[in-house]
Protein backbone atom coordinates (compact mmCIF):
# COMPACT_ATOMS: atom_id res chain seq x y z
CA UNK A 1 0.00 0.00 0.00
CA UNK A 2 1.40 3.18 -1.02
CA UNK A 3 1.45 6.13 1.31
CA UNK A 4 3.72 9.25 -0.48
CA UNK A 5 3.41 8.01 -4.44
CA UNK A 6 6.08 11.13 -4.62
CA UNK A 7 8.74 9.16 -1.85
CA UNK A 8 7.91 6.18 -3.97
CA UNK A 9 9.08 7.88 -7.02
CA UNK A 10 12.12 9.31 -5.80
CA UNK A 11 13.52 6.43 -4.41
CA UNK A 12 12.78 4.26 -7.02
CA UNK A 13 14.67 6.88 -9.69
CA UNK A 14 17.42 6.69 -6.91
CA UNK A 15 17.42 3.14 -6.72
CA UNK A 16 17.78 2.10 -10.28
CA UNK A 17 20.53 5.30 -11.20
CA UNK A 18 22.62 3.43 -8.06
CA UNK A 19 22.28 -0.23 -9.94
CA UNK A 20 22.98 1.48 -13.60
CA UNK A 21 19.48 0.42 -15.01
CA UNK A 22 18.14 2.73 -17.81
CA UNK A 23 14.21 2.56 -17.71
CA UNK A 24 12.11 2.33 -15.00
CA UNK A 25 8.13 2.42 -14.82
CA UNK A 26 6.72 4.44 -11.46
CA UNK A 27 2.85 5.95 -10.74
CA UNK A 28 1.46 8.59 -12.57
CA UNK A 29 0.20 11.89 -11.22
CA UNK A 30 -0.11 15.71 -12.16
CA UNK A 31 3.08 16.49 -9.35
CA UNK A 32 5.01 13.31 -10.71
CA UNK A 33 4.75 15.09 -13.90
CA UNK A 34 5.77 18.64 -13.17
CA UNK A 35 9.15 17.13 -10.96
CA UNK A 36 9.93 15.01 -14.41
CA UNK A 37 9.40 17.99 -16.28
CA UNK A 38 11.91 19.89 -14.00
CA UNK A 39 14.54 17.21 -13.75
CA UNK A 40 14.15 16.76 -17.89
CA UNK A 41 14.95 20.33 -18.41
CA UNK A 42 17.52 20.23 -16.05
CA UNK A 43 19.14 17.38 -17.42
CA UNK A 44 19.08 14.47 -14.98
CA UNK A 45 17.01 12.41 -17.15
CA UNK A 46 16.27 11.89 -20.29
CA UNK A 47 12.66 11.95 -20.46
CA UNK A 48 9.54 9.88 -19.92
CA UNK A 49 6.38 8.71 -21.81
CA UNK A 50 3.10 8.10 -20.32
CA UNK A 51 1.97 4.14 -20.48
CA UNK A 52 -1.81 2.63 -20.05
CA UNK A 53 -2.04 -0.11 -18.40
CA UNK A 54 -5.62 -1.48 -17.85
CA UNK A 55 -7.40 2.08 -17.43
CA UNK A 56 -4.14 3.23 -14.78
CA UNK A 57 -1.66 5.25 -16.69
CA UNK A 58 2.59 4.80 -15.72
CA UNK A 59 5.39 6.38 -16.07
CA UNK A 60 7.84 5.18 -17.86
CA UNK A 61 11.56 7.51 -16.77
CA UNK A 62 14.26 7.14 -19.14
CA UNK A 63 17.41 7.66 -16.90
CA UNK A 64 20.80 9.06 -17.27
CA UNK A 65 22.81 8.32 -14.03
CA UNK A 66 23.94 12.12 -13.31
CA UNK A 67 21.69 12.07 -9.90
CA UNK A 68 23.72 11.76 -6.69
CA UNK A 69 21.09 12.33 -4.36
CA UNK A 70 17.12 12.73 -4.79
CA UNK A 71 14.81 12.79 -1.58
CA UNK A 72 11.39 14.22 -0.72
CA UNK A 73 11.47 16.65 2.76
CA UNK A 74 8.94 15.40 5.53
CA UNK A 75 7.96 17.39 7.07
CA UNK A 76 6.99 19.79 4.26
CA UNK A 77 8.29 23.20 4.99
CA UNK A 78 6.80 26.56 4.06
CA UNK A 79 8.99 29.38 3.79
CA UNK A 80 7.83 33.08 2.87
CA UNK A 81 9.13 35.62 0.46
CA UNK A 82 13.38 35.92 1.38
CA UNK A 83 13.11 32.61 3.59
CA UNK A 84 14.53 29.30 1.10
CA UNK A 85 17.88 30.23 2.14
CA UNK A 86 17.80 28.50 4.89
CA UNK A 87 16.61 25.49 3.22
CA UNK A 88 19.20 25.72 0.74
CA UNK A 89 22.09 25.57 3.10
CA UNK A 90 20.01 22.67 4.81
CA UNK A 91 19.61 20.39 2.11
CA UNK A 92 22.08 20.99 -0.83
CA UNK A 93 25.88 20.56 -0.30
CA UNK A 94 26.75 23.51 -1.53
CA UNK A 95 26.02 27.27 -3.35
CA UNK A 96 24.97 26.44 -6.59
CA UNK A 97 24.75 22.51 -5.96
CA UNK A 98 21.51 21.23 -7.23
CA UNK A 99 18.16 22.77 -6.39
CA UNK A 100 15.32 22.23 -3.95
CA UNK A 101 11.69 21.29 -5.71
CA UNK A 102 9.38 24.13 -4.14
CA UNK A 103 5.36 24.00 -4.50
CA UNK A 104 4.50 27.73 -5.09
CA UNK A 105 0.69 29.03 -4.17
CA UNK A 106 -0.02 29.43 -7.86
CA UNK A 107 -0.12 25.51 -7.71
CA UNK A 108 3.28 25.23 -9.62
CA UNK A 109 5.89 23.11 -9.04
CA UNK A 110 9.04 25.01 -9.39
CA UNK A 111 13.37 25.59 -8.50
CA UNK A 112 14.33 27.64 -5.85
CA UNK A 113 16.33 29.91 -8.57
CA UNK A 114 13.05 30.34 -10.69
CA UNK A 115 11.29 31.48 -6.95
CA UNK A 116 10.11 35.71 -8.34
CA UNK A 117 10.23 37.14 -4.53
CA UNK A 118 7.48 34.99 -3.32
CA UNK A 119 6.98 32.38 -0.49
CA UNK A 120 6.29 28.41 -0.81
CA UNK A 121 6.74 25.04 0.31
CA UNK A 122 10.20 22.73 0.19
CA UNK A 123 8.82 19.13 -1.25
CA UNK A 124 12.26 17.58 -2.37
CA UNK A 125 15.84 18.21 -3.33
CA UNK A 126 18.24 17.28 -5.91
CA UNK A 127 21.87 17.30 -6.64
Amino acid sequence: MRHDLLADVFSAIKNAEMVGKKEITVGDSNLIKNILNILKEKDYIEGYEVLMKNNYQELVVKLKTKINELKIVKPRHSFKKDGVSKFKARYLPGEGIGFLFVSTPKNKVITDRELDNEGGIVIGYVY
